[in-house]
């Protein structure tokens, strides 16, 4: 049986990201949390680092959202990472590198599934068929 696909969720409320951790080990994900900064950053240098980020980009951390994005694209430059945040948020995501999409939060999670599905047939096209 292939390795389940490793998912850090990044999110200052602890109940999003529980509630995502839910949903997504529902997928079959292994999921792991973080919920400020240095959390992140320990858990994406530790020894078994995820395969995808799902950051929510107002996160307590002492960098700039900037910063922040380009520090982990910076060590981890194939590290996928879904911006998920609010409607409204003035920076554009979208061209910093290592996004891979930016998604607005929501309570239905379907479409947070299914972006998180089509990045992983992206980025690991050899393993997706037996995870999804």
């Amino acid at each position: 049986m292939d390795q389940a696909f490793r998912i850090l969720i990044a999110d200052r409320n602890r109940n999003v990201r529980n509630f995502l951790r839910r949903e997504l080990l529902r997928e079959g994900y292994e999921v792991i949390l973080a919920g400020e900064g240095r959390e992140l950053l320990r858990l994406v240098n530790g020894g078994h680092s995820p395969d995808i980020l799902i950051l929510d980009p107002d996160i307590p951390t002492e960098l700039t959202k900037a910063e922040l994005i380009k520090l982990l694209h910076f060590h981890h430059p194939a590290f996928p990472i879904v911006i998920h945040t609010l409607l409204g948020d003035e920076y554009d995501y979208a061209e910093m590198p290592g996004v891979a999409v930016c998604l607005e939060k929501g309570e239905d999670t379907a479409l947070l599934k299914k972006v998180v599905a089509d990045v992983i047939r992206k980025c690991y096209p050899p393993r997706h068929t037996s995870q999804i």
